[in-house]
């Protein structure tokens, strides 16, 4: 950091420097569209959290051999990696709300069917089918909130951000809880319930009516 630090004072383009407080276009920023791209960020993050933080420990109780545990969370992760991949063709076809809209809905079923039927087959598909929405909800979110007020994207983006803190202590904890009563099986309904309960801020997210 130091020496990018030094170079740059001689090397950096200064008339791409960051603004003066008060300079030019400051004011007000869309603060009813950050909350909901950021609550799209939340949500998908609280699902994040929920599947890196507690797949291996409930398939850890459901297999024989350990080394099979981390199979649904490898499984969540190339469908994420997939996912992000394929996205923007899928946005260029059909829209971004149709996709987003398409993604919470596959993830909550992933997430409906780890909770509904304990094995380990249906474990590893629904973690699969959970990425799904991870994979299309983050980089779309942070896509509109970047269109919030393009001359202040970084504004906006570093506070939607906010909210990924949020949803990662929400996804991991919430789970924790629920599961020390009533197992972790059932735990990941609670996923599902959020990213349905966030279907109607996709039109929102999506359709230009954020930007207010």
């Amino acid at each position: 950091l130091a020496v990018v630090a030094v170079v740059g004072v001689r090397h950096f383009d200064h008339a791409r420097a960051a603004r003066e407080p008060g300079g030019e276009g400051r004011g007000p920023l869309p603060g009813r569209g950050i909350r909901i791209v950021g609550t799209l960020v939340l949500v998908a993050f609280a699902l994040d959290a929920a599947v890196s933080t507690w797949s291996t420990v409930y398939l850890d109780g459901l297999v024989a051999d350990a080394a099979l545990a981390p199979l649904g969370y490898a499984a969540y992760q190339g469908t994420v990696l997939t996912t992000r991949l394929v996205t923007d063709a899928l946005v260029r076809r059909s829209g971004r709300a149709p996709v987003a809209l398409a993604g919470i809905v596959v993830g909550a079923v992933g997430c409906g069917l780890v909770a509904a039927l304990p094995g380990v087959p249906a474990a590893v598909a629904g973690f699969a089918l959970a990425g799904v929405a991870t994979g299309t909800l983050v980089p779309l979110a942070f896509g509109a909130a970047g269109e919030l007020a393009p001359g202040r994207s970084d504004e906006v983006v570093a506070r939607v951000n906010l909210f990924n803190y949020a949803g990662v202590v929400l996804g991991a904890a919430s789970l924790g809880v629920v599961g020390e009563g009533r197992g972790l099986g059932i735990a990941f309904a609670l996923p599902a319930v959020l990213l349905l309960a966030a279907l109607p801020l996709v039109r929102r997210a999506f359709g230009g009516a954020a930007v207010a």
